[in-house]
């Protein structure tokens, strides 16, 4: 298993929208930066580059180079994904928090969520994405920009699910066998006991 963590920020400027995790959601300001700007993304890039130390996105994604401008970040989580695989790996779980006070992200969660999940080819409960605020305090409190965290876990694509029957099968035996053993240890004093009571009496006939 690895584990690496990636964090984000870019300011407000000029704009009437701001890209969250692969969803268009209304603003009165956009955010600055080379491509789209996408927080959650380049956050959730940078766990997955973070987890099997491979730089970070600005090394995979130069800000310099041309080829990036404006670019979908989505592009960007695609290929960490690719690299993710390449290197013998796949995503158990990723976790994303997004600060800022506007705007409001609560309805647009699922949505991004939903994005997310499809463009790295995994199950909708593989992806968390949370919006909180920071309370008034600091650039994002000031209503200057917005930030985003993530936490990923990584597995070896050889770890497999375990097969349903067998895994049933196992449940069941480990079940008997306990259920033997409560048995056995219940069943233990009370042998005792009645065994004392029987010399016991035996003890009072005589």
């Amino acid at each position: 298993m690895r584990i690496g963590q990636g964090f984000d920020v870019h300011a407000f400027g000029p704009g009437d929208y701001v890209t969250l995790g692969g969803v268009r959601i209304a603003h009165d300001h956009g955010l600055v930066a080379h491509s789209d700007g996408d927080v959650v993304i380049h956050a959730l890039c940078d766990a997955m580059l973070g987890a099997l130390a491979l730089g970070d996105i600005g090394q995979h994604f130069p800000p310099g180079e041309e080829q990036w401008r404006n670019a979908d970040s989505r592009t960007f989580l695609r290929r960490c994904a690719a690299l993710v695989a390449q290197h013998g790996h796949a995503l158990a779980n990723a976790d994303v928090t997004v600060v800022c006070e506007r705007p409001r992200l609560a309805p647009h969660v699922e949505r991004m969520r939903e994005a997310l999940a499809g463009e790295l080819g995994c199950a909708l409960d593989q992806v968390s994405v949370k919006a909180t605020t920071s309370e008034k305090l600091g650039f994002t409190g000031r209503g200057e920009g917005i930030a985003a965290s993530a936490v990923v876990l990584l597995q070896p694509r050889a770890v497999a699910a375990p097969v349903a029957g067998e895994d049933d099968a196992e449940l069941h035996a480990f079940v008997q066998r306990v259920a033997a053993e409560v048995e056995a240890d219940v069943a233990h004093p009370l042998a005792q006991a009645k065994s004392a009571a029987g010399s016991a009496a035996r003890s009072r006939e005589g």
